[in-house]
């Protein structure tokens, strides 16, 4: 990932970074995954506080574009990102941490007799 250019805006709390992504072999990253490399990239910033604005990939090519704003802190990033961007970010999961692993189904079928012979 690089860093095509990076603009600080102090105005509104944060720096807008325009990035560029190879990934050879590979589909087009996530949110989630952009939001890390961003983090990684940029020094001191959270991914509660990373917005992912633009994506778009070239066609023929394994090259991802895109345009990130991140910000100082939560209320300014309340104030400033636009709703539909939130919610993009909160359906797909994108400020999530990785969720717990779910139980197998064995595991699931051994609680159940558990229960049913403490019923019993």
């Amino acid at each position: 990932m690089n860093i095509d250019q990076r603009i600080e805006n102090p105005i509104l709390q944060r720096v807008e970074l325009h990035f560029t992504m190879e990934h050879p072999a590979a589909p087009t990253p996530s949110l989630k995954e952009m939001i890390d490399f961003i983090t990684k990239m940029e020094p001191g910033s959270k991914k509660e506080c990373t917005f992912i604005l633009d994506v778009t990939s070239r066609f023929g090519r394994s090259m991802t574009t895109g345009v990130a704003h991140v910000y100082e802190d939560e209320k300014s990033a309340g104030t400033t990102v636009p709703n539909y961007i939130k919610e993009r970010h909160i359906r797909r999961g994108a400020h999530s941490e990785a969720a717990a692993e779910e139980p197998n189904q064995e595991e699931l079928a051994d609680k159940d007799e558990d229960q049913s012979e403490e019923g019993a």
